[in-house]
């Protein structure tokens, strides 16, 4: 199985330690940010792609990526306009509205 988890800040650390316990699962990590959490915390080496996912270009990555699983880390969307005043809604809104653009499989954690 092929999960892409966009974000990896602290839910989507959590999923990661949860999936390698799995080893016939391929985890693919994007981020906006070169060093999340869970590059931080050694969970994972690396983050595969550092870009910005949203609702307009999710699918065209997802081409790239091919995942039979998104996986979208609420906490790192958080963590991008969070500080901004209504930014939490703001975040969840995104979140909401890439999961139902998605062709595949998506799940915000």
């Amino acid at each position: 199985m092929r999960i892409w988890l966009i974000g990896a800040d602290q839910d989507g650390t959590e999923a990661l330690r949860q999936l390698k316990k799995n080893p016939t699962i391929d985890v693919i990590v994007s981020d906006a940010l070169e060093r999340p959490k869970a590059v931080v915390e050694r969970v994972i080496a690396k983050v595969d792609y550092v870009e910005n996912v949203t609702p307009i270009n999710l699918n065209q990555l997802a081409r790239r990526v091919r995942p039979d699983l998104i996986l979208i880390d609420a906490s790192a969307a958080t963590r991008a306009v969070g500080h901004l005043s209504g930014g939490h809604f703001f975040a969840e809104a995104l979140q909401a509205e890439m999961a139902s653009a998605s062709d595949a499989p998506c799940l915000v954690l």
